[in-house]
Parts: structure tokens; C-alpha cells; sequence
């Protein structure tokens, strides 16, 4: 397990109720993205008299502890903070844990993985530094979030990024593991990449993937034990399992389990039970606000389908996971990052700063 302190964190919550202003109504709130509140708490803690916060939509006005909407400075809601430690979180994330059907590829079936290929053509016949490569990631990630108009939480990630460039690799690791269990747009966007193979966001999503993939690699303490996910499937990709029992397959992406059985079958209508005690996923709830009990594997992931059983108040799917040499194979493309000096890499950092200060 990758340790790291669990304190009291703030979360800010914004009044959702209709007339955010009546006392008559019960009170309802909405927690900002993990991000956004992390962003309303920096500037919470700066020594400033004015204290202000820029969300991509809003301006969170600290002093009086209310949200104003930038495109109309006269709606206005309350605001929040509340202390809670990381046992208050109850559940699992939905979107993290238990995938609608439709949203992927049931799973890979092909010799061929198309993640080894997507890892592998952004770091092919580059030559870079761990400074470089979390420089690239920035920058990729800038971009992105430029994209989808989530230039607050992009930006946001960008900074975390770039002040651990000069760090050794377990601390690069680390900021990288956190960034991903965030709930906020990566992790949706870097899966939904690797799924579909979509080769438009090797130079974007590539840098970012590369680094927590190694992250995988380089942890030598897995998670060899019981794991279980969640899932809603339909009856053909539950019947897609069943007419492949005995065989093996791949999930293209990263996937999130969880040590926790209880947890794991309260969504979904069908429940993977995995049994990794030969080969493993990273532990990387230490690093994570959830009380999730996360469990990381890695994207390419190989298993065997061993037993589909219906008799169960949830159908079971059991799964063994197995080892796949390409996935060391491709790393091996870059068995040491140097550190060696390169004139361009100042371009880059110029370039990512100047992103991060003007979009």
C-alpha cells in the first residue's frame, strides 16, 4: 500500500434548494467537484481581506459565503465548508465503480490490446526525462480540459503536476495516483480513450497515462486477494461471459476494484469476484479522499472468465487474473528515465505556465 496521512479534509457544498434564499424550505446542498473544492479552500486559506475563488462558471465570494454566476452576477446561492474525514464517504462512486452498459466494450478479445498500442505510440522513439514527462502531461492535460470547458480543474491539475516535476518518481507516482482518484473529468476521459482506442488523445491523455501505468509497474507490494466490481450488464453481455467461460480476455482500460465485497454489490445487477491472489492491483486507497478501499489495475488487463453463477442474489461473474508479458514488455521501451538536460524542455515549462495563467 502506498501510505499517505488521512487528516479532516474541507468540502464545500453550494444550496441547491430552489429559492436558495427561503427559510421555509428544507435546506438541500450539493457538494462541489472534488477539484472545485479544493480550489474554494486555497484561496479560503490564502491571507488575503478579499477572498475570492474563480470556478469556471462562478465566483465564490468567501467573505460573505456565497456563489455568484458569472453570466448573471444577481443569481446567487449560499455556500459551505464542512470538515470530514475519509470514513464519511460512504459507498462506492457509481461512475467509477459500476459502468452503464454502453459507455465500453463489454471487454477485448482480440491477441491484439488496443491500450499496449495506444501506451505504447506516445513514447515511442522519445527519449525524456521525468521532469519532461510530467511536463508533456501538463501540458496534454491543459488542453483537454480547454476541450470540454473545464479550464478551472484542468489548470488545477496542470499546477499539481508541474510542482512535483523536479521530485524523484515516488512522489511524481504519488501526485499522479491522487490526481486519478479524483472525482472530476480525468479519469472518465483517460478510460473512455483507452476504450476506444482513440488515438486523438495519444499526445494529450499519452504523458498522463504513461506515468500511472508506471506507477502500477514500479509498486512492488500488489494487492493479491479477493477483489470485487460491480457492474450493470444486459443480457447479451452477460451471455457474452457465459459463452466465453474457460477463456481469457483483457478490459482495455485502468479499473477500479475494491478489498470491500459489501460495498461492491450494492449497485449494479451483476458482480465481478476476482480472484487476483496470483497477480495483482495496485492498493491506492491511502491516496484517495474515498473510503472506497480502491484496488488499481492496470489497463490491458488479462483474466480468465472461470464461472458465471445466476443462483446468487446477485449474478456472480468469477474472474482470475493472469499475467500478460507485453504489459512489462512495454515498458521496457524506457527502463530508466534520465535525467539529462535538454535546452527545449524550458519551452515546454514556459509554455504550460503560460496556459495555466491565461486560459
Amino acid at each position: 500500500m502506498i501510505n499517505s496521512a488521512d487528516p479532516p479534509r474541507a468540502q464545500w457544498y453550494w444550496k441547491s434548494n430552489s429559492d436558495s434564499w427561503s427559510t421555509n424550505e428544507k435546506e438541500e446542498w450539493t457538494k462541489y467537484s472534488d477539484i472545485e473544492s479544493a480550489i474554494i479552500e486555497e484561496a479560503f486559506n490564502e491571507k488575503k481581506t478579499k477572498k475570492l475563488a474563480d470556478l469556471d462558471n462562478y465566483l465564490i465570494n468567501l467573505n460573505e459565503y456565497i456563489q455568484i454566476n458569472k453570466s448573471d452576477p444577481n443569481r446567487q446561492r449560499q455556500i459551505k465548508r464542512v470538515l470530514i474525514t475519509k470514513n464519511e464517504t460512504q459507498g462506492l462512486r457509481e461512475q467509477r465503480f459500476f459502468l452503464p452498459p454502453g459507455l465500453s466494450k463489454t471487454f477485448n478479445t482480440a491477441s491484439r490490446v488496443d491500450a499496449y498500442d495506444f501506451l505504447s505510440q506516445w513514447k515511442k522513439h522519445m527519449e525524456l526525462s521525468n521532469a519532461e514527462i510530467v511536463e508533456h502531461a501538463a501540458k496534454g492535460i491543459i488542453i483537454e480540459g480547454k476541450q470540454l470547458d473545464k479550464h478551472c480543474e484542468s489548470q488545477y491539475i496542470a499546477r499539481q503536476l508541474l510542482a512535483v516535476r523536479e521530485k524523484d518518481r515516488q512522489e511524481i507516482y504519488r501526485c499522479c495516483i491522487k490526481l486519478y482518484t479524483m472525482e472530476c473529468f480525468l479519469y472518465k476521459l483517460i478510460n473512455k480513450a483507452l476504450r476506444e482506442n482513440d488515438t486523438r488523445k495519444i499526445t494529450t491523455l499519452g504523458p498522463f497515462c504513461y506515468i500511472l501505468l508506471r506507477s502500477w509497474l514500479n509498486t512492488k507490494e500488489k494487492q493479491t486477494t479477493t477483489l470485487y466490481r460491480g457492474m450493470n450488464i444486459d443480457d447479451n453481455q452477460l451471455q457474452s461471459y457465459q459463452e466465453a467461460t474457460g477463456q481469457t480476455r483483457y478490459w482495455e482500460g485502468f479499473t477500479s476494484t475494491t478489498k470491500n465485497h459489501e460495498k461492491a454489490q450494492k449497485f449494479g445487477n451483476h458482480l465481478f469476484i476476482i480472484d487476483a491472489t496470483r497477480y495483482g492491483g495496485i492498493d491506492i486507497s491511502a491516496l484517495s479522499i474515498y473510503d472506497e478501499e480502491e484496488v488499481l489495475l492496470p489497463p490491458g488487463t488479462k483474466y480468465k472468465i472461470n464461472k458465471v453463477d445466476k443462483n446468487q442474489p446477485h449474478t456472480c461473474i468469477y474472474l482470475q487474473l493472469l499475467l500478460d508479458l507485453r504489459l512489462r514488455l512495454l515498458l521496457r521501451l524506457d527502463t530508466t528515465l534520465t535525467r539529462r538536460r535538454d535546452l527545449g524542455r524550458v519551452g515546454i515549462v514556459g509554455w504550460v505556465k503560460g496556459l495555466v495563467v491565461v486560459l
